[in-house]
């Protein structure tokens, strides 16, 4: 009885450290709440990856999400995106009928060298995607990774 319990008490402390993990990688941003609030709805996929990606890219945390239905969430997406885009330098930007198509942001760096980006783009197909990427890897990098065919 006494193993069940400390082994129930391990996995929570775990789990909180995980969940601390997550949040730290996205301090002071308001697109956190757009993947917590919009991660497991139906229509949505929600991608999170915490280690390192590559070597050759030093990605350490990756978030996407998804929405095959985004109607709904884009006030709530472009409330948050206005939000974090305020401190955030602007690599490129899309805006059709005042509205943000497609945005790619790079964030203050985080302990010097930890880059932060978040990439936006709406759908014609009523789809929307939201990510959030954090490493030292830099914007042409990204770029490069991104668009490469390989």
């Amino acid at each position: 009885m006494f193993m069940k319990k400390q082994i129930r008490t391990t996995l929570c402390c775990l789990l909180l450290l995980c969940s601390t993990t997550a949040l730290y990688a996205q301090q002071g941003l308001q697109i956190a709440s757009i993947f917590q609030k919009y991660g497991n709805q139906k229509g949505a996929t929600y991608v999170e990856l915490s280690k390192m990606l590559s070597k050759e890219w030093d990605i350490t945390h990756y978030k996407s999400l998804k929405l095959d239905k985004a109607a709904k969430a884009l006030p709530d997406i472009y409330q948050c995106l206005e939000a974090d885009k305020q401190n955030a330098k602007k690599i490129k930007e899309v805006i059709t009928n005042g509205e943000i198509q497609s945005g790619y942001y790079q964030l203050p760096a985080l302990k010097g060298d930890i880059n932060r980006f978040i990439l936006f783009r709406n759908g014609k197909k009523g789809d929307a995607t939201l990510i959030y990427i954090e490493g030292e890897i830099d914007s042409d990098d990204l770029v490069t990774l991104m668009f490469s065919k390989e």
